[in-house]
């Protein structure tokens, strides 16, 4: 291997079709479901993946392989970030914070 060639595991792919997309999707949703349905928010938390994988494990395996490998990594972030920020909204909520009027105005434009 030389200074500026690339080995077969660097070159890029072709990245998904609609339909392929779809199927990533689909299995991504089912696999959600389960989480949720198990009450499992962080399916990348170490300390609980051998129950991921007993509840879910073959719902996991069709969607990483359904999925491009940094999507799965991106989905599962992102579904425990949601939940997170949903929560902490739900607590203010509860105890009586209201959302700011926003209006949103452009802070460039100077009037003379």
């Amino acid at each position: 291997m030389g200074f500026f060639t690339k080995s077969e595991e660097e070159t890029t792919s072709v990245p998904p079709n609609k339909a392929k997309r779809q199927v990533c999707w689909d299995s991504r949703d089912k696999f959600f479901a389960c989480l949720t349905e198990n009450k499992i928010d962080n399916s990348l938390d170490a300390k609980i993946l051998s129950k991921v994988d007993k509840q879910c494990g073959d719902l996991k395996v069709e969607f990483e392989n359904n999925c491009v490998k940094s999507w799965v990594k991106y989905f599962q972030e992102k579904r425990f970030n949601d939940l997170v920020r949903q929560r902490y909204i739900e607590k203010l909520e509860a105890e009586g914070a209201k959302p700011l009027p926003i209006k949103l105005e452009s802070s460039t434009r100077r009037e003379p």
